[in-house]
């Protein structure tokens, strides 16, 4: 008899966390009959989408968890977040709650009120999830819940994706932002290196795309710095793997991340991928794929090359390519779900 699984998740759109648990819900459908369960909004044409049952909620909220639970019946909650992850703790008394951590945030570092909120909330939860060992290792996890949580690398699936970047598109761009549009991703500090980038390489065309409380702002900088003919601000996309397929790099600004799910896509797809030099980013990024970087002129540097050499974009996209297939084993991390599912029960 399969396991009934729902997942919460406390976003009304589509990013990382969300793209890991519809990954979830797909590759484990032989093992598990999940549900995914959210506020309303634009996730749910996604899900319709990808078959995925979605029941909605008006909120997230205690009373919201309990009335999907009374409609679902779930053996396991599977919460996506720290906000989904407390709110189905106090929502449920006896079915086990699986915390999944997708960020590293930096209240999460030292003793505060969120951490000790967290902390306290790690004695009923089941199991913790963490996408990079730098969560595990630097914070009390290790040295108090270590045999409590786990970690999960995130993993794509490369056939689907494959299959989603072949449909056609418009344009093709040098550089691609992919992610929400706010302050924990900094596209603000994107654009700012592109205006200095563009000073050196005036046809540079890049992409966004995007939602969020800054694309007022980020509209308003792309227009002050008069970037209009190089930046295409095109908003969110069901499917942006056709846009990211017809780029040649990727490029990250995030103040803060677990494992970014857009980073292992890119790779998957062989791109080339500039980040900052995030705790844990060098688990999936090196220098045979990507490069690494601590000021906007490094940036700017990394993305030069790239663009200017022919031979060194090819390398690192191989890499990239040759990186993404050591990473992506379905089979092992299908296996450690399922051995997470068991042990909680």
């Amino acid at each position: 008899m399969k396991r009934r699984v729902l997942h919460i998740l406390s976003s009304d759109g589509l990013a990382g966390a969300e793209n890991v648990a519809i990954c979830i819900i797909n590759n484990l459908s032989e093992f598990s009959e999940s549900v995914y369960s959210s506020p309303m909004g634009s996730i749910e044409k996604i899900l319709d989408s990808r078959g995925i049952t979605y029941l909605p909620m008006n909120k997230l909220s205690i009373m919201q968890i309990r009335k999907v639970m009374k409609k679902w019946k779930p053996d396991i909650i599977h919460a996506h977040d720290f906000t989904a992850t407390l709110l189905s703790l106090v929502a449920t008394f006896n079915t086990p709650v699986v915390s999944h951590i997708h960020q590293f945030p930096e209240w999460l570092k030292s003793v505060n009120k969120l951490s000790i909120l967290f902390f306290l909330a790690c004695i009923k939860i089941k199991k913790i999830i963490v996408v990079t060992p730098a969560i595990k290792e630097s914070t009390f996890l290790s040295r108090i819940y270590n045999e409590k949580s786990i970690v999960i690398k995130n993993i794509v699936d490369v056939n689907w994706i494959a299959e989603k970047a072949s449909l056609p598109t418009e344009k093709s761009y040098d550089v691609a932002f992919v992610g929400r549009l706010e302050d924990v991703k900094d596209p603000i500090r994107f654009i700012n290196i592109i205006s200095e980038l563009v000073k050196e390489f005036p046809i540079v065309s890049v992409v966004i795309m995007g939602e969020g409380r800054l694309e007022g702002q980020c509209r308003d900088l792309i227009k002050k710095l008069d970037l209009e003919k190089n930046i295409d601000l095109i908003g969110f996309m069901n499917n942006p793997y056709p846009v990211l397929q017809n780029s040649k790099i990727l490029v990250m600004t995030s103040k803060s991340e677990g494992l970014p799910m857009v980073a292992i896509e890119a790779l998957s797809m062989g791109k080339p991928i500039v980040v900052p030099n995030l705790e844990g980013i060098e688990s999936i990024v090196n220098s045979n794929c990507g490069v690494i970087c601590n000021e906007d002129q490094e940036f700017i540097t990394a993305i030069l090359k790239l663009l200017l050499s022919e031979k060194e974009y090819e390398e690192m996209s191989l890499s990239a390519s040759k990186k993404a297939e050591e990473m992506f084993n379905m089979a092992d991390y299908k296996n450690q779900l399922q051995q997470v599912y068991s042990s909680v029960l």
